[in-house]
């Protein structure tokens, strides 16, 4: 049986997923994932979002560089999807 950080973690990941959804973005979840994201967002005439969601709202240095590095390789925002504090761009600095 799954544990409650995994649970949390993937509703989390739907939620987000969905919300997307309703703003016209076609999203693709990373089942399992151990990547730099776990959705990848794609919208006509904006470009793509790599979301990593945390329920707790804190990504590892190691895990917000991978992200970015990830994330301007291919043109993409990086973004941080947190429970209780929405989505947010990362900062590629």
């Amino acid at each position: 049986m799954p544990n409650k950080n995994y649970q949390n973690g993937r509703a989390l990941e739907y939620r987000v997923k969905r919300q997307l959804e309703d703003d016209g973005w076609f999203v693709t979840r990373s089942s399992g994932s151990h990547g730099p994201a776990d959705l990848v967002a794609l919208k006509r005439g904006r470009p793509p979002l790599l979301v990593q969601c945390k329920a707790n709202g804190r990504i590892s240095p190691e895990e917000r560089e991978e992200l970015v590095k990830v994330s301007k390789s291919v043109g993409a925002v990086p973004m941080l999807a947190a429970k209780g504090m929405g989505i947010r761009e990362l900062e590629l600095a």
